[in-house]
């Protein structure tokens, strides 16, 4: 029985899986179509986006202490019904500010969705099998990131914009109803706490705007009111925050956490490796459209080689690191990005595409090595009732990564992008020819600081120690 109830978690888990990760490639597909039906600007359409996030980033460790508090299975099934709700309003939004609305009341349920996500898996597997377990969820992350934009850009052909979000409403109003159906009530132990409502402004206070000053400023500068406006928050909540934690009985985010070595090196690690995936994201679909003169749909295809590697390789990885350490496989996945940048950061308007092709699929295969053992060693490290903090922290650190890497990507495209162009309009070339150069130059500059942040993960990754084998929890002492 309970062998059985294991893999019905990670059944229910995993539909939650999919509808976080089909979200992000479905919805980016639709700005365009956005601007047209609501007569609006770009800059208007990405906060249907930035809010979403920033709200779900500002709020999962907040919801990682209340599933250690409350239970997960509450936390998880009240995420997912907030996370249908958000997707079925979405679709009905009337204007544009209602959509951005409807959004932040997703990115809630999202926060709650991905800070118990991990726990959940976490919790009924035991040590032995809880790397099989992430790998395959790391699978179902895969399919979610490489069909997303796919399904996207179809509904967006065949009918209109609002079908992004109503076709996915079934996947995720059945995620709510499976997990209040089949997931196992989990016994809070210990003392109930009461939650510091003054500690979670602080906490949203700094991370959200924090993430929204790195949005921002290079679109505004460093000097605009708006973003002035925003470093003033941060400056504030940031000292009441600390403040708050301090005198908590029970932080949202426990320092102590960091006493332990393993936890400490394999979240740098995470980081850095997701820091270094800002060159791909951003600047690629410039590289291949302008440089290479890529159609759309090849452009799609060529991007969804980044995604698939995991559906089938994180399965394995993780399978693998159950029985031995989980360093070799951290090590050997950023190892695998690095090479994989480096290739990247050598092509030219003249590149081959098979050759970009497998770049991209070898950059997609170190993730697929890397990530699910790096979940594995942060939730293993956590005490057995701090696995919500452990699995927000995995989630969070992600996404303020990628938030942060896609934004000094950008910064140092544009700047090395201005460069280039300057030296080959210098070379009489027109104006077409120096410009699809100039992206070629600036892509590959930026996939060069790509290769030092992902050495910098490899670095941290040589700090993971520990055998696998150990329950979540018993490897949380100080090393």
């Amino acid at each position: 029985m309970a062998d059985r109830n294991k893999w019905t978690v990670l059944g229910v888990a995993s539909v939650g899986t999919l509808s976080s990760t089909l979200d992000g490639g479905a919805v980016s597909v639709i700005f365009p179509a956005l601007a047209t039906a609501f007569d609006t600007d770009t800059s208007t359409v990405l906060w249907v986006t930035v809010a979403y996030w920033v709200t779900a980033v500002g709020l999962l460790l907040t919801m990682g202490w209340l599933s250690d508090v409350v239970g997960r299975r509450r936390v998880f099934i009240a995420g997912s019904s907030l996370f249908a709700l958000g997707i079925v309003l979405s679709s009905m939004s009337m204007n544009i500010w209602q959509l951005i609305a409807f959004r932040v009341f997703q990115g809630v349920g999202s926060s709650m969705l991905l800070a118990s996500l991990n726990a959940l898996i976490t919790a009924n597997f035991q040590a032995k099998e809880r790397g099989k377990a992430l790998g395959i969820s790391g699978a179902v992350v895969g399919v979610g990131l490489t069909a997303g934009p796919l399904i996207g850009g179809l509904l967006l052909d065949v009918a209109d914009w609002r079908a992004v979000f109503y076709s996915r409403a079934p996947i995720a109003v059945a995620g709510a109803a499976l997990a209040w159906w089949l997931l196992p009530r989990d016994r809070v132990e210990g003392s109930r706490f009461r939650l510091d409502l003054i500690g979670v402004a602080a906490l949203f206070g700094t991370l959200g705007f924090g993430l929204m000053v790195v949005n921002q400023v290079g679109r505004l500068g460093l000097s605009s009111r708006p973003v002035a406006a925003m470093v003033a928050v941060v400056a504030v909540c940031l000292p009441v925050l600390v403040w708050s934690e301090r005198k908590s009985i029970r932080p949202i985010f426990d320092v102590g956490l960091l006493q332990s070595g393993r936890y400490t090196f394999s979240l740098l690690a995470l980081m850095s490796h997701y820091l270094s995936h800002g060159g791909i994201l951003l600047v690629a679909p410039f590289f291949l459209l302008d440089s290479l003169d890529f159609s759309a749909s090849r452009m799609g295809l060529f991007l969804a080689a980044f995604s698939a590697g995991r559906v089938f390789l994180a399965p394995v990885s993780g399978r693998l690191s159950d029985r031995f350490s989980p360093r070799p496989f951290l090590i050997f996945g950023n190892l695998l990005l690095v090479v994989s940048l480096l290739l990247l950061s050598r092509q030219s308007t003249d590149s081959n595409s098979w050759v970009l092709f497998l770049a991209l699929l070898l950059a997609g295969a170190g993730t697929s090595f890397f990530e699910p053992v790096a979940t594995s060693a942060i939730m293993g490290s956590v005490p057995k009732d701090r696995l919500g903090t452990g699995s927000a922290s995995v989630a969070s650190g992600r996404q303020v990564a990628f938030a942060v890497g896609v934004t000094v990507a950008g910064a140092i495209f544009a700047i090395r992008e201005r460069a280039h162009l300057a030296g080959d309009l210098a070379e009489d070339l027109s104006s077409e020819a120096a410009r699809a150069q100039a992206i070629a130059g600036a892509f590959g500059d930026t996939l060069l600081a790509g290769v030092a942040l992902a050495s910098l993960a490899t670095l941290f990754s040589l700090g993971v120690r520990g055998q696998v084998g150990a329950d979540a929890g018993e490897l949380a002492e100080p090393e």
